[in-house]
């Protein structure tokens, strides 16, 4: 038993002793905050979340695929596909037919000085109104985290 239990400290201190060493190594930060996005189109799945405390029946959204397509540092455009729910106290129906967007634009800006100094407000321009969502790009610029702020929803735009 004494090989066994010798072994497996061995072991367990050679495996804890090549955690601490990767740990050690210089790599990139997946998180670290990245050159916001001037061009290229990025892919992106939205949740909406179901409202709390909505009378039922109730008709919201659920969930949306996007491609944001950046055009320049202050612009560009998206088209959407999105999926409406209709909610019961007995369950939910998908509406037929979805929600549609094409070529809408929307411009980027600086968010704030009490914002980190690489987070972007996108403001989409809408016919029924300003869609308003705050972003920062991570992942060496190949992602970029998308905050709802007019309407509650959340999403990642991966290029």
């Amino acid at each position: 038993m004494k090989l066994k239990s010798s072994l497996k400290r061995r072991f367990l201190r050679a495996f804890a002793g090549g955690v601490l060493a990767a740990a050690l190594l210089p790599a990139s930060n997946a998180f670290a905050v990245s050159a916001f996005p001037s061009s290229g189109s990025c892919a992106m799945l939205v949740t909406q979340p179901v409202p709390v405390g909505a009378t039922m029946p109730h008709n919201s959204g659920y969930n949306i695929l996007a491609v944001l397509t950046f055009t320049s540092a202050t612009a560009g455009t998206i088209d959407f596909y999105g999926v409406r729910v209709d909610y019961t106290v007995n369950g939910y129906t998908v509406d037929p037919t979805p929600e549609t967007g094409s070529a809408i634009p929307f411009t980027v800006a600086a968010l704030g000085p009490s914002a980190p100094s690489a987070a972007r407000s996108i403001t989409f321009i809408a016919g029924g109104g300003n869609l308003v969502a705050n972003a920062i790009a991570v992942n060496g610029g190949s992602t970029v985290l998308i905050q709802g702020v007019s309407d509650p929803f959340s999403g990642v735009c991966q290029f």
